[in-house]
């Protein structure tokens, strides 16, 4: 079975606007609110609602591992979900600092929850090309 390297650049852009769309929100504390709603309703849930990390799973696994560029997309997706999660059992303990508290108060530009959508899709063009 082959599988089209267009096809799976597609659909990671469509993969990246609906993580965009369920996360958006005015402030990092907001996209990190999003984020606690699913971890509260199911871990895994949460997982699921990460279709792009599987996506760039299932296409490093189909390539054997090969290729820096794609090992690089699967590192930063999987730092993005562990970080996130980190905050989130920080805020659920309260034991979040004061410091990283008002950094979450702090307004994103319009176009920072949509970087995803470009910088991923990119860099798998590269490694699909490269």
């Amino acid at each position: 079975m082959t599988v089209d390297p267009s096809l799976v650049l597609l659909l990671l852009v469509g993969c990246e606007l609906f993580e965009s769309w369920w996360q958006h929100a005015p402030t990092l504390g907001g996209v990190i609110e999003n984020i606690r709603h699913w971890y509260r309703k199911n871990v895994f849930l949460l997982f699921a609602m990460h279709p792009s990390f599987w996506l760039v799973l299932f296409w490093f696994l189909y390539q054997q591992g090969r290729g820096t560029v794609l090992s690089l997309i699967l590192v930063m997706k999987a730092s993005d979900i562990v970080f996130k999660l980190w905050i989130v059992k920080k805020i659920e303990t309260k034991s979040l600092s004061e410091d990283f508290k008002a950094m979450l108060t702090i307004p994103l530009s319009p176009w920072m929850p949509w970087i995803n959508v470009v910088i991923y899709p990119a860099l798998m063009a590269i490694a699909l090309h490269g």
